[in-house]
């Protein structure tokens, strides 16, 4: 009867006065502290992004040596840009090759247990395998033999420029540049810039378009002047 009428009188115990501190306790506390913000990313990180940034291809084999080529080329391109050492250029090459070229580099790496670990190891093999000497003999050849034929100036500048250092002897002078552009210009752009002498290989190019055009121009007022004679006949 005594408890039920301390239950009944709204007493509390010791034990309900501490539970009621402590939550009121925790109402009154601060807010926890904010987590820490993560670590700063380390260089190879920082570095592997601004890589991937670039937005770089994957080389997936091919057997035109041309595709191989360009794929080193671009690559190195990015590697100039970002500065990165030997040992970075390797890790990023190889992250970039896929399916056949993967298997290529394994079986490499194996038969040599290991031991190319150098950028210039891997660019000298690389292009053992995907464009081995043949196929810039090939191309050497292609170039000393190039003529525009039908193409325009822009056209036979474009490939001129594209062969050329497949034979650097060819066009390490200015002058013999100069005269190889022009030696295999059409015969009347050619008669055109022969007299005038030209060394500079900017130059021959500029005078081989602008004579373009004007034959271009000539063709058509004769054109016209013979459509007109048709006309009044």
């Amino acid at each position: 009867m005594l408890d039920m009428s301390r239950r009944n009188s709204g007493s509390t115990s010791p034990q309900d006065e501490g539970l009621g501190d402590v939550i009121r306790a925790l109402n009154n506390a601060p807010p926890p502290p904010p987590p820490p913000p993560p670590p700063p990313p380390n260089q190879r990180t920082l570095l592997v992004r601004r890589f991937i940034e670039q937005k770089p291809d994957s080389f997936k084999g091919s057997s035109d040596p041309l595709v191989a080529e360009d794929w080193i080329d671009r690559i190195e391109k990015i590697f100039t840009l970002l500065d990165m050492n030997d040992e970075d250029k390797l890790n990023l090459a190889v992250y970039k090759l896929e399916g056949e070229a993967t298997h290529w580099w394994d079986m490499t790496r194996r038969s040599r247990n290991d031991s190319l670990s150098t950028w210039v190891e891997f660019r000298l093999a690389f292009l053992n395998k995907y464009f081995p000497q043949t196929a810039q003999n090939q191309r050497m050849i292609e170039f000393m033999l190039l003529t525009q034929r039908n193409m325009t100036v822009a056209q036979y500048r474009s490939k001129f420029e594209e062969l050329s250092h497949f034979a650097p002897h060819l066009v390490e002078i200015e002058e013999l540049k100069a005269f190889k552009f022009q030696e295999g210009l059409k015969p009347l752009i050619k008669s055109r810039l022969s007299v005038l002498k030209i060394t500079s290989y900017t130059e021959i190019v500029e005078r081989a378009m602008i004579a373009e055009r004007d034959l271009k121009e000539a063709a058509r007022i004769r054109e016209r002047h013979a459509g007109d004679r048709n006309g009044n006949g």
